[in-house]
């Protein structure tokens, strides 16, 4: 059977069990936090470390990653994204991939800093993982390290070499556009990103800070409305990802970048697809929400059966919605309308 059969395959399978949430949104993807955001050996101020700071139960083992994923592909979740904190500082992490990858899931990425992937990429690559997002704000060295508090720009630009050498395509590279920091090199990493492949190994992210009341965000926070309008008119082509409505421009020079606004972005609620899963065991619906996290670890360790974790995920969708909603305006998108 050849790989577009399998593919067939499994998507036939996986569209037949897609859960839903209360407003229609299929529930396709699944992003796992390994560790705490604190544990990471980068120091980023701009970090939004998704809300989570204590563990409560201690940090997911492995094989409890592999019990839950096996869990929610029988709803049809096929995409799995593994996270931190910095998930490469696991020492279990080719074990977690290769858990993940023996369940017959879609697509295994991870999101990372880079500073492990150099001498990790090939053996990720060989346990399943399909490829990788590395944080890259920057190509400046010493603006490296007033942003990450390391001086690891080479380890960083190393690894996204390494990834593309492993076959961890496309290797997407994750830029934080901040005011007066690095917002003038925009057209630096669209070369730097042509010069290792271009399109055919990489894509350029364009990402806007997360808002929240620090003095960072205040001073360093810019809208992406003048930097996307340039790409447009400089663009050959442009597309939307459908999963969470980013736009994506593709440059003469064979270069793609997509601007990523997961702020104020009703676009993006409504196209949201994915479950969060915390280091700690607990199922969280909504990024930008806190008091959403509905624990299934103490369960799992209590001696649950998986007829239990299942009730605890569907109650965990059950309670999913837009943080972003429209209001206002008659709704035609029935996605947008909870289900009575």
């Amino acid at each position: 059977m050849g790989d577009s059969q399998v593919y067939s395959q499994l998507n036939t399978r996986y569209l037949m069990l897609t859960i839903r949430d209360p407003y229609g949104r299929p529930v396709t993807q699944a992003r796992i936090s390994l560790n705490s955001s604190m544990e990471c050996n980068f120091s980023c101020d701009f970090c939004h470390k998704e809300g989570i700071k204590e563990a409560s139960n201690g940090v997911i083992r492995a094989e409890e990653v592999e019990r839950i994923t096996r869990i929610l592909t029988n709803f049809g979740i096929s995409i799995i994204k593994l996270t931190g904190g910095e998930p490469l500082l696991r020492k279990d992490i080719v074990e977690i991939v290769g858990r993940i990858n023996k369940l017959g899931v879609k697509e295994i990425s991870l999101s990372t800093n880079g500073t492990h992937l150099s001498r990790l990429a090939s053996k990720l690559k060989d346990n399943g993982l399909k490829r990788v997002n590395v944080s890259l704000h920057t190509l400046n060295r010493e603006k490296f390290k007033i942003l990450t508090g390391t001086n690891r720009l080479n380890e960083t630009i190393e690894s996204i070499k390494k990834s593309i050498d492993a076959g961890l395509l496309p290797v997407k590279m994750n830029t934080t556009v901040m005011r007066g920091l690095n917002d003038g090199e925009i057209d630096k990493l669209i070369e730097f990103s042509r010069r290792i492949g271009g399109s055919k190994t990489n894509v350029l992210q364009l990402i806007e800070l997360v808002p929240n009341e620090s003095l960072f965000y205040e001073k360093y926070s810019i809208s992406l409305d003048s930097i996307e309008n340039d790409l447009r008119n400089r663009a050959i082509a442009s597309t939307e990802r459908i999963s969470h409505r980013r736009p994506k421009y593709e440059l003469e020079n064979g270069v793609t970048v997509e601007i990523v606004r997961p702020m104020h972005n009703t676009k993006f609620c409504i196209g949201c697809n994915r479950m969060r899963i915390t280091y700690d065991g607990k199922f969280k619906s909504c990024l930008l929400q806190n008091n959403n996290h509905i624990d299934f670890l103490s369960s799992m360790r209590s001696g649950a059966d998986d007829a239990k974790i299942t009730e605890i995920f569907k109650k965990a969708i059950s309670i999913r919605e837009p943080f972003f909603k429209i209001e206002n305006k008659k709704l035609t998108d029935t996605r947008y309308k909870p289900i009575k």
